[in-house]
């Protein structure tokens, strides 16, 4: 009875967002709408690294080559061709000339140029994806520095508005994948002039983010973002500039943003959304259950894990920067050999999730299998507990386990370590939800002491989960720094031969597996709802779509 109140409100809403979107929408343009992962966190293409951000950008977006090729491998798009070297580091792709900004200009090579090196001038999370260039790590420190060296000794060149020559230190085989991904597609500089800004002390050039948005947003893909209402909507619209626009089959895409479950199947069941791109844990167990044939799972790319902050004392933000036991790496071992993950995945997630002791998802990388992690031993985790000193757990400080409020799983996860840990080892610890943008926030700035977190694949190739932990990433949210690791994953970029390139990758993501700086609970699978109407959304590991070949047909 006390759901009643709830479930009118959203159909009320419902029915208000409907013929709000039917005035919107005229009768001759074909409509698809979807609720992504979750609410957008940025569109900027040095700040963006969560999974729905991704995923809008490759709608409005679009690299030299795309991930849209038979499962998903890249294909020409920015490009109509490549020409590579015989010792494979020199790539000279030729652009193709009938490309448009949604504001009709012309895409060219130095649009590229600038977009790579702003990546470098103001590093992301994803900066390190540009290593390989020659000199784009040299030129990154130096403008970290504030003594920029030529940004020409750097191996981004536009030859002529449509010839970009790329010359890398070394091969990487999978380069293709790296320049089909959002962090290497090029931007409208003109349009973005009006937000730059520089600090008068150093210097130091950044764009604020507002040129992502409409009105002043300038795009290169399939559509065109029209519309942001924040935390209700965003609205797509077919780029008419587009070089492929006659593959397009929708008018127009919505984003409707949509963090409750509940309210998500409600809006699906009345046909007011197409497809739900990621259902939300805490209801997808009861959907299958209930038979609903259009629920599709498979196999995902990614793994669920918790974080572990390294360093020998925590952030002053966190415990007021006292002495970190997940500095000592038995105590990290300890923790991951006293949870029984099976009782997660069998009485929290359950939706066939494989237990992982292993940060690969297994299967998912052809030629490629992991060594095993460590496996439940709890007699071993109180061992190794008393010889970091806290036998039975004495001793231990009571840290927090942060989790993001919107995601309800983790939540329920992060209650059940807390339990099996007290029961376990007889330590207790704090759980603590924060609001999504805080708790990335928290996270990615190393502020805090565990976390549970989650990575997808980026692109086809085992580096795509190893090089996060390198100790230069900025994607190490757990500061831990293995030289060993280092060394393993260097090496590894410098073999041409895969398999010797592949045993050396197993060996660095064994450390991980074994050192736990970050602690693996299960692998995922890809969980959505897609409506009879739709076609062109397909299952597929690394939960890509091809916005141009989604089509739904009207109703009748």
């Amino acid at each position: 009875m006390r759901l009643m109140p709830f479930l009118i409100l959203c159909l009320s809403l419902l029915v208000a967002s409907c013929d709000e979107r039917a005035a919107l929408d005229p009768k001759n343009q074909k409509t698809f709408r979807f609720i992504n992962r979750g609410d957008i966190f940025t569109l900027d293409l040095n700040q963006m690294s969560y999974m729905q951000d991704f995923r809008l950008t490759y709608a409005i977006r679009e690299g030299l080559y795309s991930p849209v090729g038979k499962d998903f491998a890249p294909i020409p798009a920015g490009a109509i061709s490549v020409d590579l070297s015989e010792d494979k580091r020199t790539y000279t792709f030729h652009l193709r000339k009938d490309a448009r900004w949604s504001n009709g200009d012309p895409v060219t090579a130095h649009d590229y140029v600038f977009s790579w090196r702003r990546l470098l001038e103001d590093p992301g999370e994803y900066t390190y994806l540009f290593y390989p260039i020659h000199n784009a790590e040299v030129y990154e420190k130096s403008v970290t520095a504030g003594k920029p060296i030529d940004p020409e000794t750097v191996g981004i060149q536009a030859l002529d508005d449509y010839t970009l020559r790329v010359v890398l230190d070394r091969p990487v085989t999978y380069f293709l994948d790296l320049v089909a991904f959002p962090t290497f597609y090029p931007r409208h500089a003109g349009s973005m002039k009006p937000f730059l800004a520089t600090d008068p002390k150093t210097g130091h050039t950044t764009y604020d983010n507002r040129y992502t948005r409409p009105p002043a947003v300038v795009t290169n893909g399939p559509f065109k973002l029209v519309d942001w209402r924040f935390k209700r909507s965003l609205r797509l619209e077919k780029n008419e500039f587009y070089w492929d626009r006659d593959a397009v089959k929708v008018d127009v895409i919505e984003n409707i943003i949509n963090d409750n479950s509940l309210s998500q199947i409600l809006q699906f069941d009345a046909g007011a959304v197409d497809w739900i791109a990621d259902v939300l844990a805490d209801i997808s167990p009861d959907l299958k259950a209930a038979g609903r044939t259009e629920l599709k799972s498979g196999t995902a790319f990614g793994t669920f894990f918790l974080t572990l902050y390294c360093k020998p004392s925590f952030p002053t933000s966190v415990m007021n920067g006292a002495a970190n036991p997940l500095a000592d790496v038995r105590v990290r071992q300890a923790l991951a050999m006293a949870i029984d993950k099976s009782f997660i995945t069998e009485k929290i997630t359950r939706m066939g999730e494989e237990v992982a002791t292993t940060y690969i998802p297994p299967g998912t990388l052809r030629g490629y299998t992991s060594l095993p992690g460590l496996a439940m031993d709890i007699p071993q985790a109180k061992k190794l507990l008393a010889e970091a000193g806290y036998p039975e757990g004495r001793g231990f400080p009571k840290i927090p386990i942060l989790y993001n409020t919107e995601n309800t799983t983790r939540a329920k996860v992060a209650q059940s370590l807390k339990q099996q840990w007290k029961q376990n080892l007889g330590i207790d610890v704090e759980i603590e939800g924060l609001e999504g943008k805080i708790f990335r926030q928290r996270v990615s700035g190393k502020e805090y002491a565990i976390a549970t977190v989650a990575w997808y694949g980026d692109y086809p190739d085992v580096a795509t989960f190893t090089d996060k932990y390198l100790s230069n990433s900025l994607q190490n949210d757990s500061d831990w720094i293995n030289p060993k690791y280092d060394s393993h994953v260097h090496a590894a970029s410098n073999e041409a031969d895969p398999q010797k390139r592949f045993a050396l990758l197993q060996q660095a993501e064994h450390l991980i597996n074994t050192e736990i700086p970050i602690l693996p609970i299960y692998h995922y699978v890809n969980v959505m709802m897609v409506s009879d109407r739709v076609s062109g959304v397909i299952q597929n590991p690394r939960n890509l779509i091809d916005w141009k070949k989604v089509d739904v047909e009207e109703k009748r």
